[in-house]
């Protein structure tokens, strides 16, 4: 072992197993509809205990988080696979871009149109908002379903409906009916 560490053998971050249990509570609102897409997208199933309380919380053992961002990469740390985390900097741009639009997305009626239509466009040439899947695809899929719930959202969209069928098979077989059930 050398003086700084070196040769020290790495620890990686253990994924969630099928008996962690991570719980979200906090509002029901749209924020808590892409905290339980971004989990379902990455295989983690949640315990939801959603209608009380100001502010989102998600639990896994000792840890206790309560920033959308900080919930989203957490999950993503945690899921299955590899992380959704682009490593591309312009695949993380478009992610942050979106994840931001994902934000706005219900509170913001005079651009709805505007932004599915180019977000429309986009998907004509890629399978998911920034070229490969990330962290951006299941928060906004939330949002556009909800804006699809309340009639908001503009028809003639294909490929918009196309994405949300491949971000829908993402989602595991187990957790999809729970998921679908919560955010549309």
């Amino acid at each position: 072992m050398g003086l700084f560490g070196f040769g020290k053998s790495k620890e990686k971050a253990a994924v969630a197993s099928k008996n962690d249990r991570f719980a979200l509570s906090g509002p029901n609102n749209a924020t808590s509809a892409r905290c339980i897409m971004a989990a379902a997208v990455r295989g983690v199933a949640l315990e939801l205990s959603l209608g009380d309380g100001k502010n989102l919380e998600l639990s896994h053992g000792p840890v206790k988080l309560n920033s959308e961002n900080a919930i989203y990469t957490y999950l993503d740390v945690k899921g299955e696979g590899a992380p959704l985390r682009p490593k591309k900097a312009r695949h993380l741009g478009d992610q942050n871009y979106w994840l931001a639009i994902a934000n706005e997305l219900l509170d913001n009626n005079l651009q709805v149109e505007t932004i599915l239509r180019r977000m429309d466009e986009i998907l004509a040439s890629n399978d998911y908002l920034a070229g490969p899947i990330t962290q951006a695809d299941g928060p906004v899929a939330a949002g556009v379903l909800q804006l699809k719930k309340t009639g908001s959202c503009p028809q003639g969209l294909s490929h918009v409906d196309a994405w949300l069928q491949r971000v829908e098979q993402v989602v595991p077989e187990g957790i999809r009916a729970n998921t679908m059930s919560q955010v549309s």
